[in-house]
């Protein structure tokens, strides 16, 4: 496979896509008309696809460019919050904090303190003086406008959201709090890649689309390289994301495999669940999905200048496809239910047929592959699923000489018993 281009990366990103599919625009000369009348003159009912929406993304707010000194706060250690937005989650007990400070107060008065309080004490007044030292009003304001606008919002940045760390928030990626957003986005090596791996693997060398012919052996190599931060800082400019919360159900999000502009693969987004009313509306949902990129999408994302590509879409109760996302078409994007090697094959095959008379004809939906799970032995790995542990208990089940198991059982049985420190102090009190 042929590295990505910087040209495809950044038509990815959030904001090149998002006012393009918000506000869809269509004039006399749209170069699909053909193809949209095909589908409206259906004798069957047109689906929710086929009439034409003014949008077909969900109502987001993007913050950019964002500050250096915000940057900077991401990439460093610890998940300190910034002043302004020191409240950790909303999910919080309302009561935790003021226990906190209860606790603080009591340490504070006590006369009789060791010299081991005094030493925690001058350990949080460093850690309170470490916080300090980011204080972004600016931003701050401009979150909490998007959340009164928008009410509670999903986060991300130019490509990725924080699902790596939704355990840190009740398993969800809903903030309705600015220290919420803080705090996932701060958290997630999903976003921590956006900010310092965005590059690697990407050709600077080739600006054209995959469909045209080879890059030399010079722009391959160094797409094999990790680009370094100025080559991001040159490239690259951040944007904060809030899209406005909705609760989508987890069986209804499907990643379709765009190749030579033609749709080749469709699949259930979460493979690691089985939903039992999938196998059933397989072929209706394939349908839409196929109207739907019919319609608003082939040769109309990024002016057509890209044939090669990934979205996500959502479908809801009422039949009406929602697209989400766009991705690289990449190794570096989840290929879920298929391989890399499969897409490349069914991508071989997907170039447009000239009949005899001069006609273009895309794809048939009928090869159009499609796949959900169709059973409970059909599940797939859960590719979340390691980042939900410490990764000091991960390590600990990870031994390569077979110890790991014992020590971790060790381990978890040493959690499970009083600890002796706190017995001692409780013999002291």
């Amino acid at each position: 496979m042929k590295p990505a281009t910087l040209e495809q990366l950044k038509a990815c990103q959030f904001s090149s896509w998002y006012p393009q599919f918000r506000r869809v625009k269509r004039s006399s000369g749209y170069h699909h008309e053909e193809e949209e009348d095909a589908v409206l003159t259906r004798k069957e009912e047109p689906s929710p696809a086929a009439r034409l929406r003014n949008n077909v993304t969900i109502r987001s707010i993007i913050i950019s460019p964002l500050p250096k000194e915000f940057l900077h706060y991401l990439k460093s250690d610890g998940i300190i919050l910034p002043k302004g937005a020191e409240k950790v989650s909303s999910f919080l007990p309302t009561d935790v904090d003021q226990e906190n400070v209860d606790d603080d107060d009591d340490e504070n008065d006590d006369e009789n303190s060791t010299r081991h309080d005094e030493e925690n004490d001058s350990d949080r007044d460093s850690t309170e003086m470490t916080r300090h030292e980011f204080y972004f009003p600016q931003l701050n304001q401009q979150i909490q406008n998007a959340l009164d606008a928008l009410g509670p919002c999903l986060p991300k940045l130019n490509w990725s959201a924080p699902r790596d760390v939704s355990w840190l928030n009740e398993s969800t990626l809903k903030c309705s709090t600015v220290g919420d957003v803080y705090l996932l986005v701060k958290s997630s090596d999903f976003c921590m890649f956006d900010l310092e791996h965005a590059l690697d693997g990407i050709d600077l060398h080739h600006q054209g689309d995959h469909g045209n012919d080879a890059t030399d052996a010079a722009a391959a190599a160094a797409a094999g390289c990790s680009n370094g931060p100025i080559l991001l800082e040159e490239n690259i400019q951040y944007e904060l994301v809030l899209r406005k919360w909705s609760n989508l159900h987890a069986s209804m999000e499907f990643r379709c495999f765009v190749s030579h502009h033609n749709l080749v693969g469709i699949c259930q987004r979460n493979h690691a669940e089985y939903y039992p009313h999938l196998p059933k509306e397989c072929n209706k949902i394939k349908r839409l999905i196929v109207e739907f990129f019919t319609v608003y999408i082939q040769h109309y994302f990024a002016n057509g200048k890209i044939a090669d590509y990934v979205f996500d879409v959502y479908v809801d109760k009422n039949d009406c496809v929602w697209l989400i996302d766009f991705n690289l078409w990449s190794t570096r994007t989840d290929a879920l239910m298929f391989t890399w090697e499969e897409l490349l094959e069914m991508a071989s095959c997907s170039t447009t047929s000239v009949d005899q008379e001069g006609n273009k004809h895309d794809k048939e939906d009928d090869e159009i592959v499609m796949r959900v799970v169709m059973n409970e032995n059909d599940i797939r790995f859960d590719p979340l699923a390691s980042y939900r542990a410490p990764i000091d208990t991960v390590a600990l089940a990870k031994d390569p000489k077979g110890e790991g198991l014992q020590s971790f059982e060790d381990f978890m049985a040493m959690c499970a018993k009083p600890s002796d420190l706190v017995s001692d102090d409780e013999d002291d009190a």
